[in-house]
């Protein structure tokens, strides 16, 4: 991929990351769950040749010193036993191929690099309370608090069986504390609202709503300014949730236009040769407008983004991360991702190092293979 674009990108806003010279290790967990997404019930247009993906679901293992937390837990193995009503709803409009729990993800370690247990996890965070994010919270001990985003605590409990049409059980919150994030500190990291989870900005909570009541995303620092690792500035990962289910929703956009050339063997198949020679320009048409700065979709307007607005405006928001040369971002559903980045148990800490961002960055237009074809 060279340098050039179809468009030039202009420079985004500053974020205004308060300093820190604290980190967290950051080790994302791959359940092996996958789950359909059906592209009329995320995002929109529809595009004809891409039918959809099999996506994984994406956890985090966050490490604080000896504190350890998890943002998500994706889908129970047993998702079946699931209340009633979500079980009826998985069935009507996905499907499941059943990985692990993250908590036996995290005892079933044998590669002597973690050491941290579901015994050890003193939060679990959970993104929204949608079935593929919550898991089971029973499978962590009653120590463990369970941690929500604003809203989340009336919306949910009491749960099944206390109420018949529950989306949640009962047993998700039973005996354990539930905290639930406040926003109204006045903290901001770019225009997100913003609270600081281990106070000394190392790892920060986003509010990013309009996918479910109290959707938070994280961001956390992999590496400080200053540490040997980054000299001019610190790095970090952006844990982006269901704030958008495709990375076509984040790009491109005026920070991050489509790049002229972008070659073989990012494709799987042989091109033709004038499709070889520019395929930025045949990418383009499947820009809704045309515009190699506009992505090639927006959120859907469904039942599943309640509050559209917000969730455009939410996307807006991570497109002025995305742009950042030292933010990694990472949507719980990327496929494009699955096969390129470190998993648990290995770090992602050195992301940057590793040239995961420039290398990764396009590779979900692969998802458009079809969709050239035809054109």
């Amino acid at each position: 991929m060279n340098s050039s674009h179809l468009a030039s990108p202009i420079a985004p806003p500053q974020l205004n990351i308060p300093h820190s010279t604290y980190t967290v290790d950051i080790r994302v967990i791959d359940t092996e769950t996958l789950i359909y997404l059906d592209p009329k019930l995320f995002w929109q247009p529809e595009l004809d040749g891409f039918d959809g993906v099999h996506a994984p679901i994406y956890c985090f293992l966050i490490s604080h010193g000896q504190q350890h937390v998890v943002f998500d837990l994706g889908v129970r193995r047993d998702w079946e036993n699931y209340a009633p009503r979500i079980v009826s709803l998985i069935k009507a409009t996905t499907e499941v191929i059943v990985g692990k729990d993250v908590a036996e993800v995290l005892d079933g370690d044998q590669s002597g690099e973690v050491n941290v247990h579901s015994r050890d996890i003193s939060s679990v965070i959970w993104s929204h309370n949608h079935f593929d994010h919550i898991g089971d919270p029973s499978t962590f001990p009653v120590s463990t608090e369970l941690v929500v985003g604003p809203g989340v605590r009336d919306a949910s409990w009491p749960g099944y069986p206390s109420r018949a049409d529950a989306g949640l059980l009962d047993s998700d919150a039973d005996g354990r504390v539930v905290r639930e994030i406040s926003f109204e500190s006045g903290l901001k990291i770019g225009r997100f609202d913003a609270f600081d989870f281990f106070g000394d900005g190392s790892f920060y909570l986003l509010d990013s709503p309009g996918h479910a009541i109290g959707h938070i995303c994280g961001l956390a620092r992999t590496t400080a300014a200053g540490d040997g690792l980054s000299s001019s500035e610190s790095s970090f990962v952006f844990m982006g949730a269901d704030a958008c289910h495709h990375p076509g929703v984040l790009r491109p956009t005026e920070y991050l236009p489509l790049p002229q050339s972008i070659r073989p063997p990012l494709f799987r198949f042989e091109l033709e040769a004038n499709v070889a020679a520019c395929p930025g320009e045949f990418l383009a048409q499947l820009i809704p407008s045309g515009d190699p700065a506009d992505p090639f979709f927006t959120v859907a307007n469904t039942a599943l983004f309640p509050d559209h607005e917000a969730a455009m405006e939410t996307v807006k928001k991570i497109h002025e991360l995305d742009a950042a040369e030292n933010i990694l971002v990472v949507i719980a559903h990327d496929l494009s991702l699955r096969d390129r980045i470190p998993l648990f148990p290995k770090r992602i800490n050195q992301w940057q190092e590793m040239n995961l961002k420039s290398t990764t960055r396009w590779l979900f237009c692969r998802d458009f293979e079809e969709a050239i074809r035809r054109r």
